[in-house]
């Protein structure tokens, strides 16, 4: 039979020309010293469990078959991928790991799902007649299914579930009920008359869903109000619930980017989610593996959907860093700095609780303390005060919501109406000051016979301190916790004595620039004032702070305290408070908050902090009320430092009252 293949041409190259035309048959002879075993003669062999280690410590995670031949490892992960050979050995190497050395370092979650995350694809393509919406649930099934999921500690299921209620994938709230010793769900009405909870199947997505082993699924359960029997009731209810999951959908199809900004940003704000690590971190991990994959497989085969899936991708890559330094720069700030002027110069303002109807705390009239008269078996008579209304309330209040137990500090209490004698040889008698020196602000005045004396007319133990301050239950005193002093950073300073503070401001702004300490700053020669402030530019990193410029749902318009000291241009253009210079303008001009170097770690560009800030000014400003002024001193050789023209501007954070990602937005401004 004629070849089918055109013999080579002369113009070949001679290494072309000596390559050999294989045909079958005859079959070539095998190389010299293999041996092909004849199919017949075949016999399938399995992997060694017990096989002995050959190579280093890496060869015991390597999977032998029986011939000791390495086994391939699949990229797509499958529940049942681990290596079996070995077992043994490799469990009784990990022990003794843990022991002798550091353990080893869990893989997050995350990091496992990357792993072959490229191959996973949806079941079928999709129909070109099936709509976005169904295509969009046909995803996240898709999604969800085959995958290998955290352990319901890690909250990630819970994160998914929020996620398909905020976009409309998921009608009912999902509700985890731990099981029972009966192997049925607790119920929290032990009283209710009416009938059993009914479980339904949560997973709103169309089409057949696969079962699954998962145990945390079968714990979850909806719980439906009992007074909803009425079918028509229940089918009215149905419909809202379905109209309100539609308009979702359309929200997010129409603008991916803003759904997931909101998501990120506000959503996790109103329902809770910020204040666990956990979710700060797994929150943007989540939607960026549900985005790729919807991108990924095209899902959303339009242009504009692709676009905009891509940039909510562009906000998850930035909350991906953003969101976890909103938990670390709660734990930094304020610094030993900003709480070393807080008690160098005395609160100056606190935290103002509003009621429903507008009214502050402090214009409420105080409350009577109520009292009881015991008497004992004796006869005497001993009166016990009752605990504070306001303080009981909100306490418990605290507790409800927060679910832990608090200590309320720093609330209004009455003095003990008993007196107890002091030790004999301990404290002070007479006018001797003391721990219970004559003042409006102590823990009562010293009578004679070194007894403790009453309280102030107004029953307050200190009626000049904060006004409220909440703090966990700890073991160790707070009286042996030294307080925050700025010598331990300044050393022996006359900074309390130049400085004083001057505009005291509560807003959210916005981090415009970081400027660390410089290095290569000269000592300048000056008074003493400004002697000071160069060794602040040169000890302390300082963040240029700019106006938030929007009023947000969590994020107030700007105020100024009463104890703030200097003009300020108020909101309709006038200014109010005296002093020569330039007034201060709240919703324009930008502030430099002075920080510790070791803060900067946690700050990024573009972050809003909410809080009080308060100015610092020289001390000569309350004498004769001038501005404060850039230093006019001569520096050494090396000259002026790169940050000379902030200085003057330095403040301090009192209280931090909010952190937000550069990416924030609420409903409200989306809309």
């Amino acid at each position: 039979m004629p070849s089918k293949f055109a013999e080579p041409s002369a113009s070949d190259t001679t290494a072309t020309q000596e390559l050999p035309f294989i045909t079958f048959p005859p079959f070539p002879k095998p190389p010299p010293g293999v041996t092909l075993i004849p199919f017949k003669d075949f016999r399938a062999r399995g992997i060694q469990l017990f096989a002995e280690v050959v190579g280093g410590l890496n060869e015991e995670d390597m999977e032998l078959d029986a011939l000791g031949i390495p086994t391939v490892e699949l990229r797509v992960k499958h529940l049942t991928d681990e290596c079996k050979s070995n077992t043994r050995k490799r469990k009784r190497k990990k022990k003794t790991a843990a022991v002798d050395g550091a353990p080893a370092r869990k893989v997050p979650w995350y990091e496992e799902w990357e792993e072959g995350e490229d191959l996973r694809i949806t079941k079928g393509k999709f129909d070109s007649n099936i709509s976005h919406v169904d295509r969009l649930f046909h995803a996240a099934n898709d999604f969800r299914v085959n995958r290998t999921w955290p352990p319901i500690t890690a909250g990630v299921g819970q994160l998914w579930d929020q996620f398909r209620l905020y976009v409309g994938l998921l009608v009912n709230p999902t509700v985890y009920r731990k099981p029972s010793k009966d192997g049925e769900a607790d119920d929290d009405d032990d009283d209710s008359d009416g009938p059993s909870n009914i479980h339904i199947n949560t997973e709103d997505t169309s089409g057949p869903v696969p079962p699954t082993n998962d145990p945390a699924r079968s714990a979850y359960s909806v719980e439906l109000d009992d007074r909803d029997d009425d079918e028509g009731t229940m089918q009215a209810h149905k419909s809202d619930l379905e109209e309100q999951r539609e308009e979702k959908l359309i929200v997010f199809l129409n603008n991916p980017e803003k759904s997931v900004t909101i998501f990120l940003s506000s959503h996790m704000r109103e329902q809770g989610l910020i204040w666990s690590e956990r979710n700060l971190v797994n929150a943007p991990h989540l939607l960026s593996f549900f985005l790729n994959f919807v991108l990924r497989n095209r899902v959303l085969p339009k242009a504009s959907h692709e676009r905009g899936i891509r940039s909510a991708l562009d906000i998850v890559e930035l909350a991906k860093k953003e969101l976890p330094l909103t938990y670390k720069i709660g734990q930094a700030l304020p610094d030993v700095f900003s709480d070393g002027c807080k008690e160098c110069f005395g609160r100056k303002g606190g935290i103002e609780w509003c009621l429903d109807d507008g009214r502050k705390v402090d214009d409420l009239p105080a409350p009577v303390d109520a009292t009881i008269t015991v008497i004992d078996q004796h006869g005497a008579e001993t009166e016990i005060v009752l605990p504070d209304t306001e303080e009981t309330a909100l306490k418990d209040a605290i507790e409800d919501n927060v679910d832990m137990e608090i200590q309320v500090t720093d609330m209004r209490t009455t003095a003990p109406t008993q007196q107890t004698p002091l030790p004999a040889g301990g404290g002070a008698t007479g006018d001797t000051e003391g721990w219970g020196s004559v003042g409006s602000d102590t823990w009562g005045a010293i009578g004679d016979g070194g007894k403790w004396g009453p309280a102030d007319d107004n029953d307050e133990w200190g009626a000049d301190s904060a006004p409220l301050s909440f703090a966990p239950e700890v073991t160790e005193p707070s009286w042996l916790s030294p307080p925050p002093s700025l010598t331990s950073l300044l050393g022996p300073t006359s900074f309390p004595l130049t400085h004083s503070t001057g505009i005291v401001e509560s807003s959210t702004r916005r981090i415009r620039a970081i400027h660390p300490p410089p290095k290569d700053k000269a000592k300048i020669k000056g008074d003493t004032a400004e002697m000071v402030e160069d060794e602040l530019e040169r000890r302390f990193a300082r963040v240029v702070m700019s106006p938030w410029g929007r009023e947000e749902s969590d994020i107030p318009k700007p105020s100024i305290r009463k104890t703030s000291r200097g003009a300020v241009v108020m909101p309709d253009g006038e200014v109010e408070g005296s002093g020569s210079g330039k007034p201060h303008n709240p919703y324009e001009d930008d502030i430099v908050l002075v920080v510790e170097p070791a803060a900067l770690d946690t700050l990024s560009l573009g972050m809003g902090l909410g809080g009080l800030w308060v100015q610092i000014v020289r001390g000569e400003m309350e004498a004769d009320d001038e501005a404060p002024k850039k230093s006019n001193a001569k520096r050494g050789k090396k000259g002026k430092g790169p940050l000379d023209e902030l200085s003057g501007n330095y403040w301090y954070l009192e209280e931090l009252m909010g952190i937000f990602p550069s990416y924030f937005m609420s409903r409200e401004n989306a809309k």
